[in-house]
């Protein structure tokens, strides 16, 4: 959990900084040497020391106080040119010890204190490199003495730390409904949660209404409190903020209650005071803006209100962290949304407008006012404000200038106090990471593995232990996510994150000069580009290439992104030669179809940890970067026409991810077992001159995600390469996809038994989630696919397993959830080793099954298990897809699934049994909601499936038709042929399009459908 309240944002630098001024290799580096290196180091850390003592005071008073903002950047410029200097030391020191050419940098004796060294030079010899750091250190430390010297002149304070604080937060009960706008939905839903008809549920009721700063919790709160008065014997309200004063808490509620101010201080006394008042009583309790996330404080809180009152009592908790929500919460808590624009807009109106006569009057500010209130997309307390900003004034030239300003740079320093509160309350090295996400252009979404591997290259991330650093990432996201910083993407999904605008002007503000954005056309002209560290580009239609030149003056720039944007501009390889000339960049993005290759100067940033080359032309990687000893992430996605990889690229060994997906790569080059620190590698191809190369993977025990081997048909079981734990050891490992050749690959060599040999041998851990098997030429699978330790197994996909003539039992497996099976020819019949014979519920967890293309598979029969008919057959599955299985002449009966919701079946073509095998005796599909037949000319819809589907929630689909007969008037339906769904005509005629159709009895009055039918088009949704 991270703490409530952090220091400034330039304390998580400093302390990265003393980290690795610490570290074993940079005092071996420095040490020792004829120079004064090594004292002035010890000089640079003593003002950097000084420095940390002043940042929290510094960090409180810029916000009213410009001067002081510019002495922060100018600090934070010189920690930065520290950190670069400390990147060249230590990668300095990596490649000597890489390249064996470490004799002028000796360990310093450990019995040899710094102080003899300085004062006994050493005699070993100096070398060009030791040399320049002399005069770099040296004028480092003017600047940072000069920078320091003004912190008398700033009125600045070392070791004073400020408590975020907000005094507009002393909230009451009180709220003028008039005021409030768009809250009629959630207003319905807590007062329906307060108002439970259930008693089943917890004494007390713990509700949290959640959400970012300012969007509204407190005023929800208070319109509930006052709604809800009649139904409650007691209430009380308490602003809570940052601490969780059990006794101050205490004392509040019982001044409420009693109407008198309490002077109590003994908490167990006090205790016993309210529990006398509210014995038999059913409260009301709300905690407004509560912060801590201490589960044990809350805990503690609880035990004075657990024994008090009647069941159905409420505690209503509002937070801008999700963490409280979690541990305080007995009832699910309310996500508080933005307003919509026609809300904003009369919320903003009534702040504005001192009558509503005033619009008509000036319609000219109506137009200017609903682009200003766009900017607060929805936020309710910067809609006030700003609609207090320009309270009663009518000079169009007021309301521009509001509308063409950033928000946090108004002369006001209460328009969004709950956002910088919000910020102030990060710890410090969340407050880089969240100042980092300047970079995104407003509304940009992100996948925050991105954001995390980007955070990584700038060394953003602080591991504790042995912690990977990409889950120490993923904290920091879950944090900012949790506190409203980031949000999930309404379009994308759960994988995607955005940030409301308002914050995004929050970042951009507190990262100042440091983040560039290249946006619509313009490159700001009074921005000191010399100090820019971070710029990312959109490529908007209207944007001029030439813009980019003046990153020539960003000597200093750490990264460059090029994000994705569906206004693509190409901009070949325009941007890698403006790029290649910056010393320091860590992180560069691009994509681009126009670049065509990567020159080879590439391999002279030594200090690039993150290289996105995905969707580029290039065919191949210059051998120089293997030189790039720091490099973490390299990311080559779709680069289609990418043959190899570099033959040393063993060298990187502080790669962490590499993705070659997408790309025409046959072989992965020797020494793949020296990236012991690959935690994702999407891809490992094996050809036939290097199948042996398999048992690299060995080595490779940290991978994670995802891993997909291709040419596994190129691997010989006997060779020593192919030892038995090869994918045993990766226990992180989710998803694995084994593919033996090509669908165009010659398959007429093959060996069924070497294929069988290595797939057993390839058994993987057994935490494994997901695994898919292509190609596969053996004649049966190993018995380890269906062991069921692979406790966590949920999706298994088989295909083109060609030569297969018995399907594994997978129905041991009591987690598998989705099981697709596609294109093994030679299975005949599905039996009982399917289940796995003696198995008492087979596939007791399945919930989708897929059956394609089993083009000789006959029958698919149903087992009853070894004890009778007491086997429950998938007693999960939802969806049931049988299809392009022409000789399938017997499936199991339908009806023995209870929880069936979908069914497809295509292209059955000698099928001819109906849904039901017994129709007597089954019971109703109360489940089915689709059901959906084409090309199964043989089918027979029992003429009692309208008894057995049940019509108020079923959509079906039809089709089986080949010919077109002049349409009919689908009213008469019901009339016209003797039809299971005649009773429901109506509704068969509204849903469909009925171009022509023919329906035949059989002689046990069941109705046929006959290859004639059509249905157009060819599938439907049927709601009955």
């Amino acid at each position: 959990m991270a703490e409530l309240v952090g220091g400034a944002f330039l304390s998580s630098i400093l302390n990265v900084l003393f980290d690795r001024m610490a570290s074993r290799r940079f005092l071996d580096f420095i040490s020792g040497k004829k120079n004064d290196n090594e004292l002035l180091m010890r000089e640079l850390k003593i003002k950097l020391l000084a420095a940390n003592k002043l940042v929290d005071d510094a960090e409180e008073k810029q916000m009213t106080r410009p001067t002081v903002r510019t002495w922060l950047d100018d600090l934070k410029d010189a920690i930065y040119c520290v950190g670069e200097l400390l990147d060249e030391i230590n990668t300095e020191a990596l490649r000597r010890q890489l390249e064996g050419d470490d004799e002028h940098s000796p360990a310093a004796s450990s019995s040899t204190s710094w102080i003899t060294r300085s004062v006994f030079k050493s005699s070993s010899p100096s070398d060009e490199f030791h040399d320049s750091l002399e005069p770099k250190i040296s004028n480092i430390l003017r600047v940072l003495d000069l920078i320091l010297k003004e912190k008398d002149v700033l009125g600045l304070k070392e070791g004073v730390q400020h408590r975020p604080q907000d005094t507009t937060r002393q909230t009451t009960s009180r709220v003028d409904d008039s005021g409030v706008f768009g809250r009629e939905k959630d207003r319905e839903t807590i007062l329906k949660s307060l108002r439970p008809d259930d008693t089943a549920g917890p004494k007390i009721g713990v509700l949290p209404i959640e959400g970012m700063g300012g969007i509204g919790k407190s005023t929800l709160a208070q319109l509930v409190y006052k709604d809800v008065k009649d139904d409650f014997d007691v209430q009380a309200w308490v602003c809570v903020g940052e601490e969780l004063d059990i006794l101050q808490i205490v004392q509040t509620i019982y001044g409420k209650i009693t109407k008198k101010p309490c002077t109590i201080t003994d908490l167990d006394l006090l205790s016993e005071e309210l529990e006398e008042i509210l014995t038999g009583k059913k409260f009301l309790f709300v905690l407004d803006d509560v912060w801590s996330e201490d589960y044990l404080l809350w805990e503690n809180l609880m035990t004075h209100f657990n024994s008090y009152g009647v069941h159905g009592s409420k505690i209503i908790v509002t937070t801008r962290l999700g963490g409280v929500a979690s541990i305080t919460g007995t009832l699910s808590p309310h996500y508080l949304q933005e307003i919509s624009e026609d809300d904003s807009w009369s919320l903003f109106a009534k702040h504005a407008f001192t009558e509503d006569s005033v619009i008509p009057a000036h319609p000219h500010l109506e137009v200017i006012g609903r682009k200003i209130v766009k900017k607060c997309q929805g936020l309710p307390l910067a809609i006030k404000s700003l609609g207090g900003l320009l309270h009663a004034v009518l000079n169009p030239k007021e309301w521009e200038k509001i509308l063409k300003s950033d928000l946090w740079e108004l002369p006001n320093d209460k328009v969004l106090p709950a956002l910088w509160l919000s910020y102030q309350y990060l710890p410090p090295h969340l407050k880089r990471c969240f100042a980092y996400c300047a970079i995104f252009p407003k509304g940009y979404r992100f996948r925050s593995s991105k954001l995390i591997s980007w955070w990584m290259a700038e060394d953003f991330l602080q591991p504790h232990g042995n912690e990977a650093l990409e889950d120490v990432g993923s904290d920091y996201s879950n944090i900012l996510v949790s506190r409203s910083f980031f949000q999930h993407s309404k379009e994308y999904g759960e994988s995607y994150f955005t940030m409301h605008d308002l914050i995004n002007d929050l970042a951009k503000f507190v990262s100042g000069e440091f983040c560039l954005r290249l946006e619509d056309d313009h490159l700001t002209v009074d921005r000191n580009i010399c100090r820019v560290r971070h710029v990312s580009s959109m490529n908007f239609c209207n944007q001029r290439t030439q813009n980019l030149g003046a990153l020539y003056e960003a000597k200093h720039l750490h990264g460059f992104l090029r994000l994705h944007s569906v206004h693509f501009i190409r901009l070949g390889n325009k941007p890698i030669d403006l790029l290649l000339v910056l010393p320091y960049l860590r992180v560069l993005k691009l994509e681009d179809r126009d670049i065509v290759e990567l020159p080879s100067s590439i391999g002279d940033l030594k200090q690039l940890r993150h290289l996105d080359v995905s969707w580029t032309s290039i065919t191949e990687l210059p051998d120089k970067v293997c030189n790039l000893y720091n490099l973490q992430t390299l990311l080559l996605e779709f680069c289609r026409r990418l043959i190899q990889l570099p033959s040393e690229l063993g060298r990187l060994i502080n790669l962490r991810h590499l993705n070659i997906r997408g790309t025409k790569i046959k072989q992965m080059p020797v020494g793949m077992c020296n990236l012991k620190n690959l935690q994702t590698l999407s891809d490992f191809v094996v050809d036939k001159q290097t199948g042996q190369r398999i048992g690299e993977l060995k080595e490779l025990q940290h991978l994670r995600q995802d891993l997909r081997i291709s040419g596994v048909g190129n691997i010989d079981h006997e060779g020593n390469a192919l030892e038995a734990d090869i994918m045993s050891n990766k226990e992180y490992l989710d998803e694995l996809v084994l593919t033996w050749r090509k669908g165009d690959d010659d398959a007429s060599n093959h060996d069924p038994e070497n294929d069988r040999e290595v797939l057993k041998k390839l058994q993987p851990h057994t935490n494994l989630k997901q695994i898919e098997i292509r190609s596969y030429g053996g004649l049966e699978f190993p018995g380890w696919l269906a062991d069921p330790s692979f406790s966590k197994l949920s999706h298994i996909v088989l295909k083109d397993c060609k030569h297969c003539r018995l399907l594994p039992p997978l129905g041991r497996l009591r987690f598998l959830k989705d099981l697709c099976i596609e294109g093994i020819n030679n299975v005949v019949e599905i039996d009982s080793n399917f289940y796995g014979n003696d198995s008492l519920a087979p596939f007791r967890s399945l919930e989708k099954l897929c059956l394609r293309e089993m083009w000789n598979c006959q029958k698919w029969l149903y087992y009853d298990g070894s004890r009778g008919n007491t086997t429950i057959l998938f007693p999960n599955l939802r969806k049931l897809e049988l299809s392009r299985c022409p000789n399938l002449t017997e499936i199991l009966p339908l009806e023995k699934l209870p929880r069936l919701e979908r069914v497809e079946l295509w292209d059955l073509e000698s099928f001819s049994g109906s849904l039901a095998h017994v129709e007597s005796e089954c019971p109703k599909f109360l489940s089915l909601v689709h059901l959906e037949i084409e090309n199964c000319p043989n089918f027979v819809l029992a003429r009692r499936m309208a008894s057995l589907v049940s019509f108020s929630s079923a959509n079906l689909e039809l089709s089986a038709a080949r010919r077109t007969i002049p349409e009919r008037d689908p009213g008469r339906l019901a009339q016209d042929c003797s039809h299971p769904l005649r009773n429901n005509a109506k509704a068969y005629a509204a849903a469909f399009t009925l171009k022509s159709r023919h329906v035949a009895e059989d002689r046990e009055g069941s109705s046929v459908l006959q290859p004639t039918v059509l249905l157009s088009p060819l599938s439907h949704n049927l709601s009955l």
